[in-house]
């Protein structure tokens, strides 16, 4: 991919300038400009706040657009982000303060304030200034030293990521629908150990003149409920990884139990 031309303009987040009544912060009903707002614990656990049968609004579309935008505005403006205490950092993260450009030491604290430190977890980057100034003292850096530092600064500014890392998805087995009839009862509980989602679809034949209920459970959470089954009953089940399952059927015959897996 070619180089990418700056936007010749002041950068500015996505739905920056809507108004109150089209942008709202992410899952709330208010709407801010400020990132420390807008970072909620909504926010952070993402769509889970919309429920099965419910729809994103645009308003919470634009706040969770304009959050992501604001952070991109700010790199924009800063370049380098600027020390927060509160930020996980690793060997070689590089931050900004009145003071200057630091990058954190092999085996640094992070949460350690650079400016007052004295050097023990983050070491300043000299400014061209200071190297300047430094060559006309008695004791000079060399022009190797000078490249050093040089290089290490562009190392430095090189690895800040520009997007956040998107994160490896697993790679699930196929799976098939497999009659597990014969090892399966009304009332037993069953757990999903094969490390993923599941889908289970039980058929049910009525008992004559039978109207007891059908019930099934996930985690203990009643998710199916017929009460009064009078014909052909299909429950249709889907259990995350690591969950427990079972369905509850008393005068029913049951005709199959198949499972996706």
């Amino acid at each position: 991919m070619g180089k990418i031309d700056r936007y010749s303009g002041n950068m500015k987040a996505f739905a920056a300038e809507a108004l109150s009544a089209e942008r709202t912060i992410f899952g709330d009903t208010t709407q801010s400009d400020t990132l420390d707002d807008n970072i909620t614990g909504d926010f952070l656990r993402g769509w889970e706040i919309v429920g099965v049968n419910e729809n994103p609004t645009k308003q919470d579309f634009n706040g969770l657009a304009f959050t992501l935008g604001q952070l991109i505005s700010y790199l924009h403006q800063r370049g380098i982000a600027e020390w927060n205490a509160a930020q996980e950092y690793f060997d070689g993260s590089v931050v900004t303060t009145l003071v200057g450009i630091y990058r954190l030491k092999s085996d640094g604290v992070g949460s350690s304030n650079p400016d007052t430190d004295s050097g023990v977890n983050w070491e300043l980057i000299p400014t061209r200034a200071e190297v300047d100034a430094k060559a006309d003292q008695d004791t000079t850096y060399t022009k190797t030293e000078v490249d050093e530092l040089r290089d290490e600064l562009l190392d430095a500014i090189a690895a800040i990521p520009a997007t956040p890392a998107i994160p490896d998805i697993p790679d699930f087995p196929e799976q098939t629908w497999q009659d597990v009839t014969s090892s399966r009862t009304g009332g037993d509980t069953y757990t999903n150990t094969t490390g993923q989602p599941i889908t289970a679809a039980i058929t049910l034949n009525p008992h004559i003149n039978s109207l007891d209920p059908i019930r099934a459970y996930v985690d203990g959470t009643q998710v199916f409920f017929d009460p009064s089954m009078e014909i052909v009953t299909i429950v249709t089940l889907v259990i995350p990884a690591g969950s427990t399952y079972r369905c509850d059927y008393f005068m029913s015959y049951l005709d199959s139990w198949l499972e996706l897996r």
